[in-house]
Order: C-alpha cells, then sequence, then structure tokens
C-alpha cells in the first residue's frame, strides 16, 4: 500500500479519548485530512477518570505464573483489588481462560520484551506533543513510591525487580527517614516498606490532556463529528463510516481507537479480539487534608493515590462486568478505606465518585497496526491500564503507518493476528 505524497491523505478517527486524539494530532501535524468521531467530548469516557500515571516502567503483564492463584483470595475480600459480577461470570470465562494461558513463563517473557520497545520511548512522545502543543505545566515528573506492608510483600513482588534490572529501570528502596521527607503524611507501621520509581510520572488533570491533544488538532485544522459509528466499511483503496444521525464520512484511512466500544465495530470487518471491560473506579477528594507531591501505590491493595489540580484522586480497582452494567460504587468507597490504610488521616470534602472502563486484552498488549486484508483499517485499541502512558507513541505509530513509513518498533507482537 502506498501513499501519494502530492495528496493529503483523508483519515477518520474513532474515538477521542487519549489514544484517539494523539493520533488525530500526530496525522494532522504531517498533513493528514483528519476526522474524529465520538459520542462523547474529548477526554471525557474513560480517559477522564484515570489514576493519572505516566508508567515507563509497567512492562510486565498482569497474568504471570502463579497470578490465577490470588484470585480467590481477592474475590473473597470485601476491601480486596478485584471483584467479578457472578451474573456475567459466564460470559467471562473464556477471557479468563485466555488470560491464564498467557501468564506462561515463555509468554510472559515475550510480553516484556514488547512492551518494553514500546515503553521505551513513551517518555520522550510525552515531551514531544506537551511541548508543541504548550501544555507541558500539565505533567509533573515525581515519581512513584510504591508502598509494601512487610518485606513478605515485597520479595513477592521480586520478579518484578529482577525484570528492572534486566532492562535498566532504576528504583531506590527509601528509609523511613527518607520516606518521611518525602511524604510525612504516609504511615507504613514498623514493618512497612517504600520504593521509590523515578521513571514515573503524572498528570494534573487526564481528561486535559486529552481535550488539549484534540483541541490541538482542531485548531490545526481536524474536523470534529460528535456523534456515534453504527456502520464501517472498507475495501482496498477506502473506508466508509456512517454515523447514527446518518452522516456518512469516507477517507483513505480508518484508525480504530474506540477503546472497550472497539469490537462492536470490528465484527463488521469480519473479526472479533477477546477484548473485555476491566472497570476501574475513583473517589475524588476537592480539598483533602492531606498534601502528596508523589503519586502513591499500595501494590497489594492496588489502589493509587495521585495529587491532582482539582484535588486527591484515589484511583484503582479490578471489577469485570459486561459493558452495559451499572457503575457499583461501593468500589470507589473501598478504594478510600484502603486508601486509610498509609494515609490513615485522609479525609476531605466535596467527594465525587467515578467509573472507566479499561479495554483490557489476555496478554495485557494493545492491539496495534493495520488488519490483514483490510489494510486500511489501522487497530489502536485495548491499551488496558497504559493507554495514557502509551497515547502519543500510539499516535507516532499510527501516522507512520499512514504516511508508509517504518514505526520505530516490530509491530508484529501487537498484530491482531495473535488471537
Amino acid at each position: 500500500m502506498t501513499v501519494n505524497p502530492d495528496i493529503a491523505p483523508r483519515c477518520i478517527v474513532i474515538g477521542a479519548g487519549i489514544v484517539g486524539s494523539a493520533c488525530a494530532w500526530h496525522l494532522r501535524r504531517r498533513g493528514a485530512e483528519v476526522t474524529v468521531i465520538d459520542p462523547v467530548m474529548p477526554g471525557q469516557s474513560t480517559s477522564f477518570g484515570n489514576a493519572g500515571c505516566i508508567s515507563p516502567s509497567s512492562v510486565y503483564p498482569f497474568s504471570y505464573p502463579g497470578a490465577i492463584r490470588q484470585v480467590p483470595a481477592w474475590l473473597l475480600d470485601p476491601l480486596g483489588p478485584m471483584r467479578i459480577r457472578w451474573a456475567h461470570a459466564l460470559a467471562l470465562a473464556p477471557w479468563f481462560w485466555r488470560f491464564w494461558r498467557a501468564g506462561n513463563a515463555r509468554r510472559v517473557d515475550e510480553i516484556i520484551a514488547a512492551q518494553a520497545t514500546l515503553m521505551a520511548v513513551v517518555t520522550a512522545d510525552f515531551d514531544e506533543i506537551l511541548h508543541a502543543t504548550g501544555a507541558s505545566a500539565l505533567r509533573k515528573s515525581a515519581g512513584l513510591i510504591l508502598l509494601y506492608a512487610n518485606e513478605a510483600e515485597l520479595a513477592a513482588d521480586a520478579w518484578h525487580y529482577d525484570i528492572r534490572h534486566k532492562h535498566g529501570l532504576p528504583w531506590q528502596r527509601l528509609t523511613p527517614s527518607e520516606l518521611f521527607a518525602l511524604e510525612p503524611s504516609v504511615q507504613l507501621g514498623a514493618e512497612g516498606i517504600a520504593v521509590l520509581d523515578p521513571t514515573w510520572q503524572h498528570v494534573v488533570s487526564p481528561a486535559d490532556v486529552a481535550r488539549n491533544f484534540a483541541e490541538s488538532a482542531f485548531s490545526g485544522g481536524a474536523h470534529w463529528l460528535h456523534d456515534k459509528v453504527s456502520r464501517v466499511e472498507s475495501d482496498e483503496s477506502s473506508v466508509t463510516v456512517e454515523t447514527l444521525s446518518g452522516k456518512q464520512v469516507q477517507g483513505e484511512f480508518l484508525v480504530l481507537a474506540a477503546g472497550v466500544w472497539s469490537n462492536n465495530l470490528l465484527v463488521q470487518l469480519g473479526h472479533r479480539v477477546p477484548l473485555v471491560a476491566k472497570r476501574g473506579y475513583h473517589s475524588m477528594l476537592a480539598h483533602p487534608n492531606v498534601q502528596l507531591s508523589h503519586p502513591l501505590m499500595s501494590v497489594s491493595r492496588h489502589v493509587v493515590v495521585t495529587p491532582m489540580r482539582d484535588g486527591l484522586r484515589v484511583a484503582g480497582t479490578a471489577e469485570f462486568a459486561k459493558i452495559d452494567a451499572k457503575p457499583d460504587y461501593r468500589r470507589a468507597r473501598a478504594l478510600l478505606q484502603n486508601a486509610r490504610r498509609f494515609l490513615p488521616g485522609l479525609a476531605g470534602s466535596e467527594v465525587t465518585e467515578w467509573m472507566g472502563q479499561r479495554p483490557m486484552l489476555p496478554d495485557s498488549m494493545p492491539v496495534l497496526g493495520p488488519i490483514p486484508g483490510r489494510e486500511r483499517v489501522l487497530c489502536a485499541f485495548g491499551h488496558g491500564h497504559y493507554g495514557l502512558t502509551q497515547g502519543p507513541t500510539t499516535g507516532k505509530i499510527v501516522a507512520d503507518l499512514v504516511f508508509g513509513r517504518a514505526p520505530h518498533i516490530d509491530l508484529s507482537p501487537f498484530s491482531i493476528t495473535r488471537f
């Protein structure tokens, strides 16, 4: 497939979250004609309420040898980090089978190697887009503090640190006095351990980051269509999209960045992937009585507390349910209880609760690149927990593909054909 350099390719981006917005920005920057379509305003869906962390050291999958043995204890704990809606368990069973299969040692090594190539450039790619859009103030480079209850918890996490050493990812175990100097509000107890990961960054408003990318693309000439896609078609030379309101948009390329809703469109193109909604929640304290400088992560409780412009965000949990299931905001309240294990004084006024649906694949990797036989349809979905982190890099990869350039990484591990 070749691109005529004298004609601007027409690109349709479905999805205005962090990934779709970054794709639109990179495509428009290189001269493509871009139309972004979403029934929700840019940055106001799943990208709105995440923990706000850019995590280049997160190269390991969520499934690994022995991981499945922890699930029963998590499910039995009312404050545990995982919940399954039992009415939906039968429908989710095939996904969990694939999740378990992805956790064998050989496959885990392959996933880590692939993710490491993608993560190696995410910080530089964020630098590029934030600087170009005048939004560098939205990001902070403080690092992340990981919290462990005791030595046994740290020892159980040793394989993560082996991976860090192998890939040259730095970390530092903090003494109690060093932790106090960085975050005096944290109380771990006599056996608690803190580790600083200096590679992590965070943003003060994930929604504003996505909106900034999108608005910069629009101000540069991209088009916005506030609508829901009902039909997609493609052939050797073009793509066609129809919306619920009856509009029809044609182009040379279609970028599928619709998150958990991507399968609804893929099936029209003859494909389906094992994509589920791994729901995350947050509680946002607008006026917290605890001040933090770094994001904090409780490793065993899977809760992240992030200082943001509008308050303190307590985010995390993994709830598996059908896409259209109603939120269970008890999960958001459980996050606050878990956070008080290391921030005992945590309280605040104007607490708001939120739920978003991470697009999760069994091997924890996104689908990137063209659909075989439909090379004008480019996949850019399934980033799971790392949509914010990998969004700018995904946008650059998509733009490379549209303009006939080889991406900086081998995309074969991320191909839709792996399923």
